[in-house]
């Protein structure tokens, strides 16, 4: 039942009446709409993307920004990022939209990496703070993979590189410095 503070729709008004009607404020006004339950079907296509903006979310976390540096500045992936989103996108909206038409060939890509390279990015993840992440159709993406996500987007989009290239490091530094790159703000 709707609670009314005054005459109404003069005052405030909040609730629902009826399972029909429900009262609000909407631009500073009191409003009466239609009831409406929003639906939530989670098809294949949602999870999919669900999936996909999840991991790269996740991989995201290492990345150092201005706000969470001590020196407020960020890491040197953050601030190449950061400057080159363009106009009108944040730099993780701009990493997740580039990222997400090349999300299942970089997996792909990784899967065929040799374990040792493997084991350097999952070393290095795991050292930024990167951990496994199980995402919505139940597939593990490695704390590596991620770091091996933001390696491509680091080597096409914002000049920064990992020696010998993001597909085959000359060794573990090589990715070590990488993850300094993104986690540190002077690597």
């Amino acid at each position: 039942m709707p609670i009314l503070n005054g005459p109404f729709m003069s005052l405030d008004a909040s609730g629902t009446l009826a399972n029909t009607l429900t009262a609000t404020h909407w631009k500073g006004r009191n409003v009466m709409r239609q009831r409406v339950i929003p639906a939530n079907p989670d098809t294949a296509g949602q999870k999919a993307v669900r999936s996909i903006l999840g991991t790269l979310a996740k991989a995201i976390t290492a990345v150092l920004t201005s706000t969470a540096d001590p020196m407020f500045v960020g890491s040197p992936f953050f601030t190449a990022a950061r400057d080159g989103a363009p106009s009108g996108q944040t730099w993780v909206s701009w990493l997740q939209k580039v990222m997400y038409s090349l999300f299942d060939a970089r997996v792909t890509a990784f899967a065929g990496l040799s374990g040792t390279i493997q084991g350097y990015y999952n070393s290095t993840a795991t050292s930024i703070g990167l951990s496994s992440y199980t995402d919505k159709a139940g597939d593990t993406h490695t704390g590596g993979e991620q770091l091996f996500m933001l390696a491509y987007f680091a080597t096409f989009y914002l000049g920064i590189t990992v020696a010998g290239g993001y597909l085959t490091p000359t060794d573990g530094a090589a990715v070590d410095d990488f993850g300094d790159a993104v986690h540190l703000t002077t690597p």
